[in-house]
């Protein structure tokens, strides 16, 4: 295994986690949509807090996803490249669609960043 599947992998599992911990966060407290607006500044600013949660609960998903998907190379002692593609191909999907939807341009950056992410998964 090369340094750069090490190293992404690790980033992987770590996007993942942090992704569950923050998510979950949300939707559990009192104030927690209100935070995640915060958080996801990528959105207008008029968004209802229905597609906050809708948000929140997509990323919630791929951070499970990243996590089980990265976790699964550490458990197999082994980089498994299609594991870790179709994850990224799933999230480049859901940051380009966002992207459309909304037709804000953070949201555009947002999806140059799983695009990015796409990439590096690719080139890996």
């Amino acid at each position: 295994m090369t340094w750069g599947e090490e190293i992404f992998r690790a980033l992987l599992l770590t996007f993942g986690m942090t992704e569950i911990i923050t998510n979950i966060s949300y939707l559990t407290k009192v104030n927690g949509l209100d935070l995640a607006r915060k958080q996801h500044g990528e959105l207008p600013p008029h968004v209802a807090l229905a597609k906050i949660k809708l948000k929140v609960v997509f990323m919630l998903l791929f951070g499970i996803i990243f996590f089980v998907a990265s976790l699964s190379t550490y458990i197999l002692h082994k980089y498994i490249a299609i594991v870790i593609f179709v994850p990224a191909i799933l999230f480049c999907f859901y940051g380009v669609i966002e992207a459309l939807y909304y037709r804000y341009w953070k949201t555009f950056g947002f999806a140059f960043v799983t695009i990015l992410l796409l990439i590096a998964s690719f080139l890996i």
